[in-house]
């Protein structure tokens, strides 16, 4: 049974490091076209799900009713925060990934600390 465990396990462990890698490649892509580009393509995005879902909402619950710019604008705005964080946050998986394969890359020094003991 905990071999059967292990498989899994190691199953697992290997589908995410390539739902990663594919990640950080597709993150190489979108960033090349932009900061600017990506925020705002978010926050349309996400400003017109959101109106979208609360007008339907709206609609199920109080019947017909004109959709409100004040819900465009807000949820638009919403979304360029939205879309600055989720830059930021990609940034730094990238940047992280970035560092720990130059690292990898890097030869072993007999120079370093820990072989001196």
């Amino acid at each position: 049974m905990k071999a059967w465990l292990k498989r899994i396990q190691a199953w697992r462990s290997r589908r995410h490091q390539r739902r990663e890698q594919r990640s950080l490649e597709r993150w190489e892509q979108i960033r090349a076209n932009g900061k600017a580009r990506f925020v705002i393509r978010t926050a349309l995005t996400y400003g017109l799900v959101f109106v979208g879902a609360s007008n339907a909402i709206e609609h199920l619950f109080y019947g017909p009713r004109p959709i409100s710019l004040f819900k465009v604008i807000f949820y638009s705005l919403f979304g360029l925060g939205m879309g600055s964080s989720a830059w930021s946050d990609m940034e730094s998986k990238y940047n992280k990934a970035l560092n720990e394969a130059r690292l990898k890359a890097l030869p072993e020094s007999n120079d370093s600390p820990a072989s001196r003991v």
